[in-house]
């Protein structure tokens, strides 16, 4: 038997991914005798281990109004408000990697047979920025405003990607241990049979992931609290925006 330790290409997510380069290591063991097509040997059942990724919390108080309203990412900090002026940002990059270890066997006559023994996956935010436009003073009322609210974005996905480990994890337990050993005309195949259901849970759950974090920064993003933040500070807000 051999083991293939295999890191896919998948791109899946709201916003950027990074992925990796295909590409694998074999250790060989003894094969399964040649002489007819043996049956797949009894593989031990798949180890899935996560590893919870986030990084640190960069502010930046540099950019412009204007040019944080062309910055891609999550919707607007402070909304669009004030005459639709964007004042701040929360951008996050989250990654998502996985790699499998797959164990195979030549079972004669050009058959194959695997099975996963280890699925490693890399999850959470590699790297988070807030914005603040820089035609807020720091330590004004407003910017203080502006920075609050963003935080609150911060702190959800912090709270969302914790809560998320743990049904990644058991999700994934299920489709390794549901898929059992795959067989094939070559390892290559084998390794094709057992990548797919990977492939497909990892795509629907980084869907669901997104679906579900999109909606708890909808609750925070509301024309309530957009209204409350032209309004606070006394309408500080205007004295600043006069000058963009």
């Amino acid at each position: 038997m051999s083991l293939r330790l295999f890191r896919p290409r998948l791109c899946a997510g709201l916003l950027t991914l990074l992925c990796l380069g295909g590409g694998a290591l074999r250790f060989a063991s003894p094969a399964v005798a040649q002489s007819g097509i043996a049956a797949c040997p009894d593989f031990a059942p798949a180890r899935v281990v996560l590893d919870l990724q986030i990084a640190p919390l960069r502010t930046d108080y540099s950019q412009s109004i204007r040019q944080l309203a062309q910055k891609p990412g999550r919707r607007p900090v402070a909304g669009r408000i004030a005459n639709s002026h964007t004042l701040g940002l929360a951008a996050i990059q989250y990654n998502q990697q996985w790699q499998a270890g797959v164990m195979t066997a030549s079972l004669g006559q050009g058959r194959y047979c695997g099975a996963a023994q280890t699925l490693t996956v890399t999850f959470g935010y590699d790297e988070r920025t807030v914005y603040v436009a820089r035609e807020l003073p720091q330590g004004s009322c407003i910017h203080g405003e502006v920075l609050a609210h963003e935080m609150r974005h911060v702190t959800v996905d912090e709270q969302l990607l914790r809560e998320y480990v743990p049904v990644l994890k058991r999700r994934l337990e299920e489709v390794v241990g549901r898929a059992g050993p795959a067989q094939g005309r070559s390892e290559r195949q084998v390794m094709a049979a057992i990548e797919q259901p990977i492939k497909a849970a990892m795509r629907q759950l980084m869907e669901e992931f997104g679906r579900e974090r999109n909606a708890r920064q909808a609750r925070i993003d509301t024309p309530a609290e957009y209204e409350r933040i032209s309004q606070s500070c006394n309408g500080e807000i205007n004295r600043y925006l006069g000058r963009v």
